[in-house]
């Protein structure tokens, strides 16, 4: 994913701050902090990077209590219903809160904030049509952020800017109470400070058992740190590193771009900003589908390639059949004009004398069948018998020369040689048993046994009748 980047931007009336961010949570780095006019900003809201806002209200209320944690919606209409029974606010208002910690399964302990409607119409500086906005929250959730990311105990924290005194207690960056003290309706400014920060102190430690751990000061005005040491109130300038510059402006931005827990953007700012994520998830899914276009392209042109390949050696193979068809065809019909069918009745009663003749196969597995264990064939030999036999002297030579192939002999003659591996005279036995074996499937006419040391051979001959 890479970091996060974006803008803070602290809304004034003419002139506002804006710093560019890189990071999240409290890794963030700012850069480039600048103050720029209204024009300037408009300008800038347009292009693509997302936005932090932060702005100062005039009138804001916050307070902490039970509410309803059943859904945001349940939450949302139980704090208006307690902030309407205050009657602090004549015109439309809106909130915002933080949970602090669950009390049971339907309630939970919840910071909240309330400022006037027409404090948020400063989102008009921007604008609104193209404007990325991920948070527009109020200065006090700013500063309340940013001390929260360094300590995380209950802490006050005094902001002075050039209209406001704000006093805002804290912890974690959850606002528990707020106390505004404005230049232009204060008689003395430090006098309400300190009264401010002793009711502060008091109502932490009353209503919510909170013990003050320390008291920060942040921004540049007439209040002198040193002179609240006399009221027995010490002060600390808050800074966001040891070393670092406690530049007011800077722990702002700082607090804004950590996106606080008090969120006031709009409704329609809020519109744009799923519109855009819709947007993005549109172009990935496109870009998945083009790379995956792309890839079934490339197999589909591979495919096509490896076809006209196939189409190639198919008419190929195609043209080679038709030549080799034609050459068959050439002879077919030279075959057919000098064809002799003279001796057609010759030919087949050769052929069916051929297929009545016994075939070897079948004689070597008839005597195979009935070779004994210790016996061992070496030699089958079939001869066709001589047809001189069956014919008078004085017609030998008329016969040889007349008697055509399909005059087939009436026999045939079998030769069986092979060894009997065993001693005399088991051999014998054996030999007289394969001989009574034999003279069932072809009658036996010669048998010859030889006797040896350790074994004996042997030979028969044999008649078959096709």
């Amino acid at each position: 994913m890479g970091p996060k980047k974006g803008i803070a931007i602290i809304l004034g009336e003419e002139e506002h701050c804006i710093a560019s961010y890189l990071g999240a949570g409290q890794k963030i780095v700012l850069k480039d902090i600048e103050k720029i006019d209204s024009i300037s900003l408009k300008d800038i809201s347009r292009n693509a990077q997302r936005m932090s806002l932060c702005f100062s209200p005039r009138g804001i209320y916050s307070d902490v209590g039970g509410f309803s944690s059943i859904s945001k919606e349940a939450t949302t209409a139980h704090i208006r219903s307690t902030v309407d029974k205050i009657g602090l606010f004549k015109d439309d208002y809106q909130i915002a809160f933080a949970k602090i910690a669950d009390i049971d399964d339907l309630k939970s302990k919840y910071s909240y904030l309330a400022i006037p409607s027409n404090e948020i119409n400063k989102t008009d500086l921007i604008d609104e049509k193209e404007a990325l906005v991920d948070m527009f929250c109020p200065i006090e959730s700013s500063i309340a952020s940013a001390v929260g990311s360094i300590d995380k105990n209950m802490v006050i924290i005094v902001y002075e800017d050039t209209r406001f005194i704000r006093i805002i207690g804290a912890k974690s960056g959850i606002i528990y109470y707020l106390i505004t003290v404005n230049y232009a309706e204060s008689f003395d400014a430090q006098a309400d400070t300190v009264s401010g920060i002793r009711e502060m102190t008091s109502m932490l430690q009353s209503s919510n058992q909170e013990k003050v751990q320390k008291i920060y000061y942040i921004g540049q005005g007439e209040i002198n740190i040193s002179d609240f040491e006399k009221h027995n109130i010490h002060i600390e300038p808050f800074n966001l590193s040891e070393s670092g510059d406690p530049d007011a402006a800077a722990i702002v931005l700082f607090g804004t771009a950590m996106k606080p827990c008090y969120d006031f953007t709009p409704e329609k700012l809020h519109r744009i900003r799923r519109i855009v994520g819709y947007a993005k998830i549109s172009c990935a899914i496109s870009m998945v589908m083009i790379l995956i276009s792309v890839v079934l392209f490339a197999l589909g042109w591979s495919n096509t390639i490896k076809a006209k390949a196939f189409e190639k050696r198919t008419n190929s193979a195609i043209y080679k059949s038709s030549q080799q068809l034609k050459e068959l065809e050439d002879d077919y019909t030279s075959l057919s004009k000098n064809l002799d069918l003279t001796n057609i009745n010759t030919v087949v009663d050769t052929y069916k004398d051929f297929q009545a003749e016994p075939k070897l196969q079948s004689i070597v597995q008839s005597i195979t069948q009935g070779v004994p264990a210790n016996v061992f064939i070496t030699k089958i030999e079939v001869n066709r018998a001589s047809l001189q036999e069956d014919m008078p002297k004085g017609r030998v030579v008329r016969a040889a020369a007349e008697t055509q192939r399909t005059s087939h002999p009436s026999s045939f003659g079998i030769v069986i040689e092979g060894i009997i591996n065993s001693p005399y005279p088991k051999s014998k036995e054996i030999f007289s048993c394969f001989i009574m074996t034999m003279q069932g499937v072809f009658p036996v006419s010669k048998a010859a046994y030889s006797h040896k040391e350790q074994f004996a051979e042997f030979s028969l001959n044999c008649e078959i009748k096709p």
